[in-house]
């Protein structure tokens, strides 16, 4: 078998400066959950800047999406009716996800469906228990948003191939 060269190209140095930029932000900011900006950084890092916008663009609308839909759901559950049984909780969460698509379809926003449902569920189901959860959901939605203007900026620099 014919060893693989190891070449690191202009896009995996971008994603591991992304990434790690988001992380040192993190330690500035000292609020947030850099796992969710890195992963956001990840995502919108794409072969050229246009493409990274366009992810970008799909990726905050989803998160602001899914995480209004999350902290919606949250806020009612802990004001006007807490769903007693687990087994039933599931139950309203997956039936949830019904107009929470037909929101990404109502506003053109097909490719950020998958992503507006994951952001849902994660608010929805762990952080149930959190104190407040409006800031936890707007937490999250700086988080992807420190993500994607990180990769929107480094994907702008001129890196070469290693």
């Amino acid at each position: 078998m014919k060893p693989y060269p190891l070449k690191i190209g202009g896009r995996i140095v971008k994603t591991v400066t992304a990434v790690f930029l988001c992380f040192l932000i993190d330690t500035i900011r000292t609020s947030g959950v850099p796992f969710y900006a890195a992963i956001a950084a990840i995502l919108c890092i794409q072969r050229n800047p246009k493409d990274s916008f366009q992810q970008a663009e799909n990726r905050e609308i989803a998160t602001v999406i899914g995480g209004l839909w999350g902290m919606g759901f949250l806020i009612f559950e802990r004001y006007v009716y807490a769903i007693p049984v687990e087994f039933l909780r599931y139950a309203v969460l997956s039936l949830m996800l019904i107009p929470i698509i037909q929101s990404s379809l109502w506003l053109h926003q097909e490719k950020g469906t998958f992503l507006m449902c994951v952001v849902f569920l994660c608010i929805a189901v762990t952080h149930k228990g959190d104190e407040n959860p409006v800031i936890f959901g707007l937490s999250r939605i700086a988080d992807t948003t420190i993500g994607i203007v990180v990769a929107l900026i480094v994907n702008t620099l001129p890196f070469k191939r290693q």
